[in-house]
């Protein structure tokens, strides 16, 4: 049983390994510039252990993308499940996830890998599709919560709910990437209050 736990153990450690060094090369090359063989030699294995957790270079970093999106929903669920009335809620989403973003560095360097240095490689058509539908499931969920808001009298009765949810996306993405292109600009966590605020009261009923 100690065998076999620590050789659970061992992949477990390879696996994160190489995802690490996965992000590293990503990062300074870019996705497609990147090399099996550079990866594997920075976590200190044979390109076969790659082969072996995931299968091609893109299923590497379709698995970055996907664990990062993980750490953040549970934020935002956090946030959310936290309650208030919809301007509390929706500013706590904001600030903790900002928070989160500056406080967690590789969630950050996978975002901003995302964002700017994956390319348009075919080899990713998985992880735009899954993006693309992710975003549509994501303006959805948004917008159903901003249509309660409205309806509870605490969101201006004006907006289109649907248009409130895309300004809510935008708008975040939009300071995130500011940010990520020049981090010694601003705190993003120190901002993080008046970004949301300005949004918040945008959308609050009169």
């Amino acid at each position: 049983m100690y065998v076999m736990r620590r050789t659970k153990e061992e992949a477990a450690q390879t696996r994160q390994a190489l995802l690490d060094a996965a992000l590293t090369v990503f990062s300074k090359q870019g996705y497609q510039a990147a090399r099996l063989q550079e990866i594997a030699e920075a976590a200190g294995v044979t390109r076969g252990a790659i082969y072996h957790h995931f299968g091609s270079k893109s299923q590497l970093f379709i698995t970055l993308i996907k664990e990062a999106s993980e750490q953040m929903n549970a934020v935002i669920g956090q946030a959310i499940a936290a309650g208030g009335t919809f301007a509390e809620v929706n500013r706590r989403v904001m600030v903790n996830s900002w928070t989160f973003l500056e406080d967690n560095r590789h969630l950050r360097e996978v975002v901003g890998l995302l964002r700017f240095k994956s390319g348009g490689s075919p080899e990713l058509e998985e992880i735009i599709r899954l993006l693309m539908e992710g975003q549509q499931a994501q303006v959805d969920y948004v917008a159903g919560y901003m249509k309660m808001g409205i309806e509870q009298g605490e969101l201006r009765a004006d907006l289109d709910p649907e248009i409130i949810a895309r300004a809510f996306i935008a708008y975040q993405n939009g300071i995130t990437n500011l940010w990520l292109e020049d981090q010694a600009a601003f705190s993003i966590k120190e901002s993080a209050s008046a970004f949301a605020a300005i949004f918040v009261q945008g959308i609050a009923a009169m």
